[in-house]
């Protein structure tokens, strides 16, 4: 039996009911986060409590046991008996249920908590091939670094991808590379490793941070600045980084193979050093 976490309490997961009235459903007024779980420990979970907490304030929505994300997330582990395991924990926070108005609820009324784990697989066949994405318009709002459930346009570029027999879509805005649907995006060039630099257009990726730092920690140059798309023919290696896909390499963009078309050297350096950083957590 599944078991997740609703407003306070674990119950069956398919007891769990949300009212037609919450903001989440109406309005997709809420946040969300995704930790993942490697047997022993959680990768990076204070760093997406922070982000929890700061998309919280952007949304401006009150939700005062959000520190205690990493319990209930640990506590889910547990009760689903996932330890030794790897799993994923999904947290959603919505403003809450209240009657349908564009204003926010005054008085506030409580957040709608929703969280829940599953298995995650282990083994990606896609690090050693490499994966075709799709070159796609930004068509997103303007505050991607809120991680919202707001997500139509990211499952609308996924799907035409998918769609495309290829895994994953590239946003362009005014001609520069920001991110992926969901997951961050790097370059290669002349062994210096290129990513757009944390803004509003983009999300702090948690997976991000600790590939730029594995990067330099172990001597590679990473310059944080924006790629435009036309310049895409001078890389020579092009790779994503998230919770879920970790680092896969991307070996053709829009049917255009990226260099030779097989992961690089310089990102299977930087797979090598991120799969070091696991060590420790897998059980």
């Amino acid at each position: 039996m599944n078991i997740s976490y609703f407003n306070g309490y674990y119950l069956p997961h398919g007891e769990i009911c949300i009212s037609p009235d919450d903001r989440g459903f109406l309005f997709a007024e809420g946040v969300y986060e995704v930790a993942r779980w490697y047997g022993k420990q959680f990768l990076g979970i204070e760093s997406h409590t922070e982000r929890l907490k700061r998309s919280l304030r952007e949304m401006k929505i009150d939700w005062p046991e959000a520190d205690n994300y990493p319990s209930l997330a640990h506590e889910l582990i547990i009760r689903n008996r996932m330890a030794g395991k790897q799993a994923l924990v999904y947290l959603q926070v919505t403003r809450g249920s209240a009657a349908r108005t564009h204003s926010f609820p005054s008085p506030p009324v409580n957040p709608t908590v929703y969280a829940f784990a599953k298995e995650k697989k282990t083994g990606n066949r896609d690090n050693e091939t490499g994966i075709g994405i799709l070159m796609t318009e930004d068509i997103r709002w303007s505050r991607c670094d809120i991680k919202s459930i707001s997500l139509l346009a990211n499952t609308m570029g996924f799907q035409e991808a998918l769609d495309k027999n290829m895994q994953e879509c590239l946003f362009v805005r005014d001609g520069v590379m920001t991110e992926c649907s969901h997951s961050n995006i790097f370059f290669v060039r002349d062994n210096i490793i290129y990513t757009h630099p944390e803004s509003k257009y983009i999300l702090s990726g948690v997976t991000r941070k600790i590939i730029i730092k594995t990067a330099r920690e172990i001597g590679m140059i990473v310059k944080e600045e924006p790629v435009r798309a036309d310049d895409l023919h001078k890389f020579r290696e092009v790779f994503i980084g998230s919770t879920s896909f970790e680092i896969t390499p991307v070996t053709g963009i829009d049917g255009v193979q990226i260099g030779n078309g097989v992961p690089g050297p310089v990102t299977r350096l930087i797979m090598s050093g991120f799969e070091a950083v696991l060590i420790p957590l897998k059980g």
